[in-house]
């Protein structure tokens, strides 16, 4: 897939972020802040962040882009389909947990799935294995 594409993906996947309630991929968008630094700063430092404007500008920029950059962006964009491929089937599995260790804690930015790391001895055997590829693929792990 071309690194038009996988912006392109990251656009859309952003616009259906924002109106669901699925954990942030906070691993992977760290690495896109650190491995584009540069270019955000050179290109796309008077962005105003959100709804995509700063992929778009990325996007614009495109033929300017570093290859630690561009792989970022694929990385981000395979952690995003991960999480919209697995989200729904991943809360059906571990819903009971969530209910009786979590139920307090607000959807979004990762904060369920850190919740169920720190309560993980109190985790079903069922929602372990799903937990782990969860923080495995957007750098929650210990």
């Amino acid at each position: 897939m071309t690194l038009f594409l996988h912006i392109r993906s990251i656009c859309i996947a952003f616009a259906f972020a924002a109106v669901s309630t699925a954990a942030t991929a906070q691993g992977p968008v760290q690495g896109v802040l650190e491995a584009c630094e540069t270019e955000i700063t050179t290109y796309c430092d008077q962005v105003t962040p959100g709804h995509g404007r700063m992929l778009s500008c990325m996007y614009a920029h495109e033929d300017k882009i570093s290859d630690a950059c561009a792989n970022s962006i694929v990385d981000l964009a395979d952690a995003l389909d991960f999480m919209f491929a697995n989200a729904s089937e991943a809360i059906a599995i571990c819903a009971a947990d969530i209910e009786a260790n979590c139920s307090s804690v607000e959807f979004g930015g990762g904060r369920v799935l850190s919740c169920l790391k720190e309560n993980a001895d109190r985790v079903s055997s069922d929602c372990q294995p799903v937990m782990k590829a969860f923080a495995e693929k957007f750098g929650l792990e210990d």
